[in-house]
């Protein structure tokens, strides 16, 4: 709990002085570089659309459909299948481990390449990639920390215990326990999902990188659903990462539309000043 505390702070530390940092630059940029304190472009805007995105559907979409996988017993089926075959919970093991990495490699990756060939296009994919896994990461850790519920004891790996109980737990709910380990929703579906909504939003009008990338979150969410999840956890996770990434990949696309209007109203932080640029 320390550490994620200290990463949170630590990020948003960078996140004031990489900003204030770009706007002290003078406007002499280097062309074909998008500046790192795009990382926070309409970041504000998109924390709030991304919880009103498609009215709120998405994530009313998750606690309902959660109350309804518990009460039909779909999530304790689900469970007893993975938890009696060992073949098909160890499939998602890989997966566990995958959900780690790639939310943090691929946009590191897509910005220092998109940097090193000047193409605006792969650094703003990094930077709305990297965006979309810190709102994801910052709203899925608070859900899990206030609904608190039981873990599905399938698996001995990674912080998650196999239980041999048979009486049907998945409504069990600890609220406010402050555990962001587990829970309510799937970190590593709405990570997934998120990265896919991004992507797809980034580039749609590529569908064969829009297959391949929300197969690749539909996966994670299948491997989370028989290792470390209830299967209401990965539906959940699905309906808030495809809300967050489309905020913000629609935002972020705005910047590769040159035609567009957009931006009139930005703010700005300083290590000396603050304030809003207004562009008539």
């Amino acid at each position: 709990m320390k550490k994620i505390v200290l990463m949170i702070l630590l990020s948003c530390f960078l996140c004031i002085y990489t900003y204030g940092q770009e706007i002290e630059q003078d406007n002499e940029t280097q062309q074909g570089t998008v500046p790192l304190s795009m990382l926070f472009h309409t970041i504000g805007w998109n924390v709030l659309h991304s919880v009103t995105y498609n009215y709120g559907l998405n994530f009313i979409g998750a606690g309902l459909g959660t109350w309804a996988f518990i009460e039909t017993g779909i999530d304790w089926k689900w469970r007893n299948i993975a938890y009696e075959n060992n073949w098909i919970s160890h499939s998602g093991i890989p997966g566990l481990y995958i959900g780690y990495v790639i939310p943090g490699l691929v946009p590191i990756t897509a910005y220092i390449i998109g940097r090193s060939i000047k193409n605006e296009k792969l650094q703003i994919t990094g930077l709305a990639l990297a965006q979309s896994f810190i709102l994801t990461f910052s709203i899925q850790s608070i859900l899990k920390m206030s609904t608190g519920r039981a873990l599905p004891g399938i698996i001995n790996r990674a912080d998650h215990t196999r239980t041999s109980r048979t009486d049907d737990f998945s409504g069990e709910f600890n609220w406010f326990n402050m555990n962001c380990i587990g829970g309510w929703p799937s970190g590593h579906t709405a990570n997934a999902f998120s990265a896919a909504a991004t992507i797809a939003e980034l580039y749609h009008d590529n569908l064969p990188l829009k297959i391949g990338v929300y197969t690749y979150a539909a996966l994670i969410g299948l491997g989370k659903s028989v290792s470390v999840h209830w299967a209401s956890e990965v539906l959940a996770g699905a309906l808030i990462g495809y809300a967050i990434g489309k905020t913000v990949g629609k935002s972020y696309r705005k910047l590769l539309d040159t035609d567009s209007d957009n931006n009139k109203l930005t703010w700005y932080v300083t290590p000396h000043s603050f304030g809003i640029i207004i562009n008539l």
